[in-house]
């Protein structure tokens, strides 16, 4: 019933009907794909969101215990910084009301008893700046928009650390810029900064003839203000230098460090739109050099 010309006419027909087919197939396949992999996607996409979410909640839980933590080891130093000035001033002003209750209105008043007063007033308001910048530093606000003057946020973090070194041999050398300009930020976290680093370069530093060095300036070139914190201390290896700003990282012994301090220092200052870094120096020892910008929006909290 079919030539040969109509059996080729009809294989090639045959052929191209079964590519059409197949590829119709594929076609459908490769959709189906698709469609699949759009809503793994989108399901990944709000997995990855929501896992964003968690670890920003994480990250500010943990630097809020992380620094009540350490506000925590501080109140009992500062608490016996606040004992001696008080007990002090205690014992002058019961002695001054005895002399007052037998001070004859003919004579005038000795001057030991000004003397005693005058150094009563001194003692009271040192114990007034001691609890004044606790309350700074552990005061937990969640804005980033305060005016913050960095000369304060470092003798605050100085004055609360001088128990933990007063009886050490260590020279502490403080170089303020008078006309330091403020920096928006947040005044608690900024002092947590400069405790956590402060607080590493006392440890670092040698038992005897200890030093460190208390820089703040203005670079006007990146528009920034700086905090720089220098020691004589052995400083960190260079192969060590890449990982000091991850969670966990600790050069200290066993049970002496958490490693989490400069980790929440990176991500404070982060927040703030600055930068931290450890400076590589000529001298033994270690400098941290912290920049936070003048005119720069701060991310949010």
């Amino acid at each position: 019933m079919y030539s040969r010309e109509d059996l080729d006419l009809l294989e090639t027909l045959a052929g191209q009907s079964a590519l059409a087919m197949g590829n119709a197939r594929s076609y459908r396949q490769i959709e189906d794909l698709n469609k699949n992999l759009e809503r793994r996607v989108t399901e990944r996409t709000l997995d990855l969101n929501q896992a964003l979410k968690e670890k920003e909640r994480t990250q500010a839980q943990l630097i809020q215990s992380e620094s009540l933590a350490a506000i925590g080891q501080l109140v009992a130093g500062a608490a016996h910084e606040l004992n001696n000035p008080l007990t002090s001033v205690t014992s002058l002003v019961q002695a001054t009301i005895e002399d007052l209750e037998q001070w004859d209105p003919a004579t005038p008043p000795d001057e030991g008893m000004l003397d005693d007063l005058q150094f009563a007033d001194r003692e009271l308001r040192r114990a007034r700046d001691i609890v004044a910048s606790l309350l700074g530093l552990s005061r937990q606000t969640q804005t980033y928009a305060e005016a913050v003057n960095l000369n304060a946020v470092v003798k605050d973090a100085l004055r609360v650390l001088h128990n933990q070194y007063k009886h050490q041999d260590l020279e502490i050398t403080e170089n303020y810029c008078q006309t330091l300009p403020d920096v928006q930020g947040n005044f608690s976290n900024l002092g947590q900064v400069a405790l956590n680093i402060i607080k590493n370069a006392i440890q670092a530093v040698p038992r005897r003839k200890g030093k460190i060095i208390l820089t703040t300036g203005l670079d006007s070139a990146n528009g920034q203000v700086v905090f720089e914190c220098r020691d004589n201390g052995p400083g960190i290896a260079k192969k060590l230098r890449q990982d000091i700003f991850k969670p966990f990282f600790t050069t200290k012994p066993v049970g002496k460090g958490t490693g989490l301090g400069l980790y929440i220092c990176h991500e404070i200052i982060s927040k703030h739109g600055g930068s931290i870094a450890l400076e590589t120096t000529a001298e033994p020892g270690g400098c941290f050099v912290v920049g936070l910008p003048l005119d720069r929006a701060p991310a949010s909290p």
